[in-house]
């Protein structure tokens, strides 16, 4: 691979249809866009007009390119997270991406390789974790924290001073209520509104949010 020395040349790991938008809101930030890599595209020579890079990651992070930052688009909370991590061990420099039309706070803090999307606010003191995703249009309001590799899906709402724990999923629309806490690999399904606290690894859906029930298996009867 050839070396990219511009001091905004931008690698996006992860091509598919979030990769995408991810390059749009890099580009619109002034970041130049050198390539994307992703062996499910392999065969490809661009996409957007940006060169598809040969191999997967461990063989781009073991020659990384000097002067060059990586932004991880890739949906999976947990894959994303896990890839930042490589990528730290490597010392590759992680990218943050906020949209022009997104409103953020001075206050806020912004971890590397987090992902602000158009529309999206994130209001005073807020905390935004390392690869974390804040998505279009959602709000992450006064003091709410998003711990590493959480996602806030599409128009999903964080009230004053709630957390969402790592690599957890806030479904599009959904709704935290002000100082409620989601714990570490749970899901909150879309449009639902969470009132009171929520465990780890835990799915809940409606409104009021209820832990999602499991069926027991139906037995023939002979």
């Amino acid at each position: 691979m050839s070396r990219i020395l511009s001091e905004t040349s931008l690698i996006i790991a992860g091509a598919g249809g979030h990769g995408r938008v991810c390059a749009d809101v890099a580009r619109r930030v002034g970041w130049s866009v050198t390539g994307f890599c992703d062996p499910a595209f392999a065969g490809a020579r661009e996409i957007l007009g940006v060169p598809l890079l040969d191999g997967g990651e461990g063989e781009l992070f073991a020659d990384w390119p000097r002067e060059t930052s990586l932004f991880i688009a890739i949906g999976d909370n947990a894959r994303r997270l896990a890839l930042a991590n490589d990528a730290r061990r490597h010392d590759i420099p992680l990218a943050v991406l906020m949209d022009p039309s997104a409103v953020v706070s001075p206050s806020a803090v912004i971890g590397p390789g987090a992902l602000v999307m158009p529309n999206a606010t994130v209001n005073a003191e807020a905390v935004v974790g390392r690869a974390a995703l804040i998505n279009t249009a959602a709000v992450v309001e006064h003091g709410a924290r998003v711990d590493e590799g959480a996602h806030v899906a599409p128009g999903a709402c964080m009230t004053g001073e709630t957390v969402l724990g790592a690599r957890s999923l806030l479904g599009a629309r959904a709704t935290l209520l002000p100082g409620v806490q989601v714990g570490a690999d749970a899901t909150v399904g879309a449009g639902a509104v969470v009132t009171s606290d929520v465990s780890e690894c835990l799915t809940v859906v409606g409104a009021p949010a209820r832990p999602v029930r499991k069926l027991d298996p139906v037995r023939a009867v002979v």
